[in-house]
């Protein structure tokens, strides 16, 4: 966690600093990320890193918190109460969820090379409470639904968990290509992109469908 000589930084230091190690680690995972590269944006001594964390990996699982806690408040935040079932549920977690990703690039590279980072000693921890943190939203909206009604009482629970966490994970792929998107592009870029919310509607519509109906016809 940040030293209180980072959290003491005047706040547009404190920002310059961020942004910095977010492009870095935005651009590249944690075993190809360079604090000399960071250092070198911000214009500050690299032993100024060690003043405000205790190292390469206290500074990765400060970032990787501080993107998966914005990403899920503005989930939450855009998600409006009338969605009555689980389905419509999933749906606008998953269509708020993607409409950050392609508005925050650097938040949501970062978090895709934490949720595919290779597992090394050093950040096996940091990707395992990244996926808990998600499996757990994922296994409330699941209770509640089966409390509902509105999935089989019968549904093994962790791999209906396991299923759609990996179908929203990997609908990032999806639509990067669907939209001819380059996260890398846009961090270099320091812009995202819009989408218009019918294009991306009409492709959750479809996920949600095979979620509800399945693959067998009829």
């Amino acid at each position: 966690m940040p030293k209180p000589t980072f959290l003491n930084l005047p706040p547009d230091k404190r920002r310059r600093f961020v942004d910095a190690a977010l492009n870095e680690f935005a651009l590249h995972d944690y075993r190809a990320a360079s604090v000399g590269r960071i250092v070198d944006a911000v214009g500050i001594a690299k032993g100024s890193v060690y003043q405000y964390f205790d190292g390469k990996l206290d500074l990765y699982r400060y970032l990787v918190d501080l993107a998966a806690e914005t990403k899920f408040r503005h989930i939450d935040a855009a998600r409006a109460g009338d969605a009555p079932d689980f389905f419509s549920q999933v749906r606008q977690a998953a269509f708020h969820g993607a409409r950050f990703d392609f508005g925050e690039p650097r938040h949501a590279s970062l978090l895709y090379h934490a949720t595919y980072e290779p597992s090394t000693p050093e950040t096996l921890e940091v990707s395992s409470r990244l996926r808990a943190a998600s499996h757990a939203y994922l296994r409330g909206l699941v209770d509640a639904g089966i409390a509902r009604g509105d999935l089989r009482p019968d549904l093994d629970r962790d791999m209906t968990v396991y299923v759609i966490y990996q179908q929203i994970v990997a609908l990032r792929d999806f639509l990067t290509d669907r939209f001819g998107f380059s996260f890398q592009d846009a961090v270099h870029a320091g812009a995202g992109l819009p989408i218009r919310e019918e294009e991306l509607g009409a492709v959750l519509d479809e996920l949600i469908a095979v979620l509800r109906h399945g693959l067998a016809p009829g």
